[in-house]
């Protein structure tokens, strides 16, 4: 991340070229607007220019834009529409050629000015746009400029060369001013041919000086399996991206009149009111602004009318590609490939209003497909298509998307999307110098030697797993081991009903008769909480078999114990904490010692203080004689009913 001032010139830069500038500082700053992070977008340009006052004839410097606090894209434009166009007015020396005044450079590198922009931690650099530089440098530029290296800022001059023009600048006083820089290291000079094309690389190089890339940086290192020089096995190198997306179009938005951000709309506050993202007061119909876009994410600008923008809508129909050119093969970058690849093959069925009668055969579609792939194979060319189509997105977008269309030999094609001339990023400084480099020999030589001695095939997809499958298929066999889990509370609940249900009907009721006397015991624990699990649920109401002392007994006789498959050890479907469970549903172990053999349950009335628990199992829930009122009795065969809500005690 770096805060860049720029510095023009006007002096000695033609009025034709100034146009020129300008809308790649526009470029510029609109890409800075789109391709910043969505939590800031901080304003870190600076632009000032040099001019000569026409009453005194004095250079001034002159601030058009200062950054402060975040980026404004409006006024930004507004302060490069104002640069004077006027103020063209070079100076000629006694050759004839050119000449340079003072560059202002103290008046740009102070704590008025540079040092007082931005915060303490941002790197600053400055950019002196001219089409000449002076010869020599006085001493008061050159303590400037050695104070600016000791505070980490760089300053770099950019000669504009026009080549057309009839003003020349030799190549003598560009020789004398880089003697004049050569002690300084924070100083670079860069000559530019000011063409389209070296304009727009220019503006790629500024983007990236502005663009806070620290957490996309990346290193990395290749190992190989032998040794490629002496001991060496690996090589570091840096990964940087060849290609940055921009937006395909701009949303209409509501802003709010009091701070002019996009409101919260009702989706994100589920409230059907609109919302201040500031202050969260709700905003009537004539507090919002209708007529806004955003630009980005940071970005809101104001318009008159909404009407003209293109709103984004998914592909409804068949997709439209215009071929605009033929193209070679070998000149196709793979850097500027993005995007998913498609495969292309003539279609069966082809429906449309305007084709004529010889499209209706069914095969002569697929002829000239077959046709046009062989001819652009046997010329190696591909045909470049526009359209206003995003494939990876699937929606129909405001700009251009651009497509090579690649054939094959005896196959179908191949649809990819080209990066624009906004979404080339510019080559690092550290890859442009290997071109002038050289190797030793006998490095080649080990490399290449190196390289033959691993094996060589065509790539084949199939034979180069991921690993995918296995990693997934040891996850699931991971969880198998630790046991069934419900995915919601209503499978768990209707899962433990029917287990209620089937042990019920192993455990053998008393006559009607008794039942219409006796009365069940209601036990409450005040400390259960409505979060326990079912599992605890039902270790809390599973109550053991209670028998009490009674003059008059009467006799039950137990059924047969061979109706309870899901009670078998060797059920490996219930797990540990289930088969606790189910064992506390039994009937009790002396009911199945003898079948046939009665059990005798003993009641007792108001007057009977003694009660005996003849059950082998000792209670979940501990018994209090306090609790049976005068009505309620103990019922030695039948369970309570599960209820998986909070009990309440009952007042009578």
């Amino acid at each position: 991340m770096v805060l860049v001032c720029f510095v023009l010139d006007l002096r000695n830069i033609s009025p034709y070229l100034i146009g020129d500038l300008k809308q790649s500082f526009l470029n510029l700053a609109n890409l800075h607007a789109v391709s910043s992070p969505v939590d800031s977008l901080a304003d870190r340009i600076g632009l000032c220019y040099i001019q000569k006052d026409r009453i005194s004839g004095n250079d001034q410097l002159k601030f058009a834009y200062t950054p402060s606090g975040n980026f404004c894209l409006r006024d930004f434009h507004h302060a490069v529409n104002s640069l004077p166009t006027d103020a063209f007015v070079p100076e000629i020396d006694e050759s004839g050629a050119v000449s340079c005044g003072d560059l202002k450079i103290s008046s740009v590198l102070c704590d008025r000015a540079m040092y007082s922009w931005g915060g303490r931690d941002i790197m600053r650099k400055v950019i002196v746009l001219s089409s000449c530089f002076p010869e020599d440098m006085d001493s008061e530029a050159r303590n400037t400029l050695m104070a600016a290296a000791d505070k980490c800022v760089s300053v770099e001059f950019l000669l504009l060369d026009e080549k057309a023009s009839h003003l020349s600048y030799t190549q003598e006083k560009t020789n004398r001013f880089l003697r004049c820089l050569s002690d300084l290291d924070n100083c670079s000079f860069q000559t530019c041919i000011p063409d389209g094309k070296s304009l727009r690389g220019l503006e790629n190089k500024w983007l990236q000086d502005l663009k806070d890339d620290s957490g996309e940086s990346l290193q990395a290192q290749f190992i190989f399996k032998r040794n490629l020089v002496g001991s060496v096995n690996k090589i570091f190198c840096n990964l940087s991206a060849a290609t940055n997306q921009i937006v395909d179009g701009f949303k209409p938005c509501q802003t709010c009149r009091c701070h002019g951000i996009p409101v919260r709309d009702s989706v994100e506050i589920t409230t059907e009111k609109m919302q201040c993202s500031v202050t969260n007061h709700d905003l009537g119909m004539h507090d919002v602004i209708d007529s806004s876009v955003k630009v980005g994410e940071r970005t809101v600008l104001f318009l008159p009318s909404i009407d003209s923008l293109q709103k984004l809508h998914p592909i409804s129909s068949q997709i439209d590609f215009t071929v605009i050119e033929r193209t070679n093969l070998t000149s196709i970058n793979e850097g500027i490939i993005i995007g998913r690849p498609y495969i292309v093959s003539p279609s069966t069925c082809h429906e449309a209003e305007d084709s004529s009668e010889e499209m209706d055969q069914p095969d002569l579609n697929t002829q000239i497909f077959q046709g046009l792939c062989g001819a652009l194979y046997s010329m190696d060319q591909g045909l470049v298509c526009s359209s206003d189509c995003n494939l990876d997105t699937r929606q129909v977008v405001e700009f251009h998307c651009y497509y090579i269309l690649q054939p094959s030999e005896n196959g179908p094609m191949l649809l990819r999307r080209l990066a624009g001339s906004e979404e080339v990023l510019p080559i690092s400084s550290s890859v442009s110098q290997f071109a002038g480099s050289s190797i030793p020999r006998e490095v080649e030589i080990s490399v290449k030697g190196a390289l033959l001695e691993i094996e060589s095939t065509d790539y084949n997809p199939m034979t180069h797993n991921r690993g995918f499958h296995q990693k997934l298929n040891l996850i699931v066999k991971e969880s198998l081991q630790f046991g069934s889990l419900h995915p919601n509370l209503d499978d768990a609940t209707c899962e433990v009903s029917s287990v209620v249900s089937m042990a019920q009907t192993c455990i053998i009721n008393p006559p009607i008769e008794e039942e219409e006397t006796r009365q069940e015991i209601q036990i409450t624990d005040e400390e259960d909480k409505a979060t326990a699990s079912i599992t605890k649920e039902w270790e809390q109401l599973v109550v053991t078999e209670v028998r009490m002392k009674s003059p008059s007994p009467v006799l039950t006789t137990p059924k047969p114990n061979t109706n309870r498959p899901f009670l078998s050890p060797n059920n490996k479907q219930a797990d540990m904490k289930t088969s606790m469970i189910l064992e506390r549903l039994e009937a009790p172990r002396k009911m199945r010692g003898k079948v046939g053999s009665p059990s005798i349950v003993v009641t007792s009335s108001q007057t009977s203080p003694d009660v005996s628990v003849l059950s082998q199992k000792k209670p979940l829930i501990p018994f209090q004689t306090s609790q049976v009122s005068n009505h309620q009795t103990a019922s030695s065969s039948q369970l309570m009913k599960p209820s998986f809500q909070r009990l309440k005690r009952k007042h009578k």
